[in-house]
């Protein structure tokens, strides 16, 4: 339900791409490393690596106490004639941004580790789709086109805006996209779908089902605004093309595919607001986050009879969508949770310990 502008986004993001971070461009370990044998391999300034651990409170240096730099250290720059050292900056890096690349780095390493002992390969390709997929549910949360045309640039504009105001790189999503490419591979060849499950899909699909359309804003304010051009007869399909903030249902005057009561994929208080609907009737103002909608009922769709059989693929590509992603961020924890994770860099350990106590060793 969310739409495009910045505001709303980064809910969208971390539901779907889990934790937000990507970088393919980084430096990967050779296979059967491990992610921390990555970590004890940096130098910085050419020096030999910090490779004694430290514990928790052991004293690590703060970025302001840092070195500035030595002979043997060439500066990274020089500021009116002072140096600044590479390890400096590297510290303050690894202090403040350091622990959500590394959890990034991990989440990447035990998944095409899990992935190779089953035996599944991901391609470029495998991590070109799943970019692809993030720049569609970016547009639409909701689409399950994931093979027709897109506005790719809108897309793109919108993961520039979303990656700048949670200043991660484009080198670090695409790490994260990766890592989702591996994740979903995994889910994807162990998913199976129960009767009781397509049972309850046909219903969500082919039981009665409503047809909306919808205008989402910001404020109270504009919500006020849109109701008095209701009222003074202004039509809401132009009022949404003209105001939403949803621009993938703007684009269609507000319209919605049509679905059920018990459509996960809407939040509950959106399907309850829809449902209690006469054809023609504007809800009043339903808070979802941090935005409002205004909802007109344009028809009920009374329920189809068609045969299990016959749209038994169709029901279980509909359970793909909805289920998959929980279940990649499910993976992603446990994969997380039962790896063995040694951090050398005392500054890097230092920032990890105090997010996750007693992780490493």
């Amino acid at each position: 339900m969310n739409g495009i502008s910045l505001r709303g986004m980064c809910p969208l993001i971390s539901c779907f791409l889990m934790v937000m971070g990507i970088g393919c461009a980084a430096p990967e370990p050779p296979a059967g490393r491990e992610v921390s044998a990555a970590v004890r391999d940096r130098r910085v300034g050419g020096a030999a690596p910090r490779s004694q651990p430290v514990t928790p409170g052991g004293g690590a240096l703060s970025p302001a106490d840092a070195p500035v730099a030595s002979p043997s250290e060439p500066p990274i720059a020089m500021v009116n004639g002072q140096p600044i050292s590479q390890r400096r900056v590297m510290d303050v890096l690894l202090s403040s941004h350091g622990v959500g690349i590394l959890e990034q780095l991990i989440g990447l390493e035990t998944a095409r580790e899990a992935a190779g002992k089953r035996g599944l390969r991901v391609s470029e390709q495998d991590v070109e789709a799943e970019y692809d997929l993030a720049l569609r549910r970016l547009l639409d949360p909701t689409t399950r086109d994931i093979k027709g045309p897109f506005d790719r640039e809108a897309a793109e504009r919108v993961l520039g805006d979303v990656l700048a105001d949670r200043n991660i790189s484009r080198r670090e999503y695409r790490v994260i996209v990766e890592r989702n490419a591996y994740l979903r591979k995994l889910v994807l060849s162990d998913q199976r779908f129960s009767e009781e499950q397509l049972e309850a899909e046909y219903k969500n699909t082919f039981g009665e089902r409503i047809v909306v359309r919808q205008i989402q804003l910001a404020t109270l304010g504009e919500v006020n605004r849109v109701r008095e051009a209701l009222s003074q007869g202004q039509d809401f399909g132009t009022l949404a093309a003209a105001h939403s903030a949803n621009r993938a249902t703007a684009e269609r005057m507000g319209l919605m595919e049509p679905f059920s009561a018990n459509d996960e994929r809407l939040p509950e208080a959106f399907r309850k607001a829809a449902f209690a609907l006469e054809p023609g009737e504007v809800s009043d103002a339903v808070r979802i986050g941090e935005w409002f909608h205004l909802i007109r009922l344009e028809e009920r769709v009374a329920p189809e009879h068609r045969p299990m059989d016959e749209v038994r693929e169709e029901l279980e590509q509909r359970l793909r969508d909805r289920l998959t992603d929980p279940a990649m961020f499910a993976l992603y924890e446990k994969l997380f949770e039962a790896a063995t994770i040694e951090v050398y860099d005392p500054v890097l350990r230092e920032a990890f310990l105090g997010k996750h106590p007693g992780r490493t060793r």
